[in-house]
């Protein structure tokens, strides 16, 4: 991490984790991702001749997809940049 990134980071730090883990987990990578996977889960059960689950089923599947892989992902992107952050920056000279 160079200096520059690592006074973005300190920005985006400030903010707190939990604002981290919304934003760039649930929004940026939990909504695409269960929107992703109903979008599978209502082409498979078309194209296989299947019923098509309940409205409720579905929105209980997108919510558990969601949330699940969001917070994943916002949680080790979190820690990720953390430990990065706590690195000698890449620019200095050793």
């Amino acid at each position: 991490m160079t200096q520059t990134e690592k006074q973005s980071w300190e920005q985006v730090r400030a903010k707190g984790r939990s604002q981290y883990v919304l934003r760039e987990g649930l929004l940026r990578r939990g909504l695409p991702f269960g929107t992703m996977m109903m979008i599978i889960v209502v082409l498979v059960d078309y194209f296989s001749h299947s019923p098509i689950e309940p409205v409720w089923r579905l929105a209980v599947r997108f919510a558990f997809f969601t949330l699940a892989f969001g917070l994943l992902m916002g949680s080790t992107s979190w820690s990720n940049h953390e430990r990065d952050f706590q690195k000698p920056t890449d620019d200095q000279v050793v």
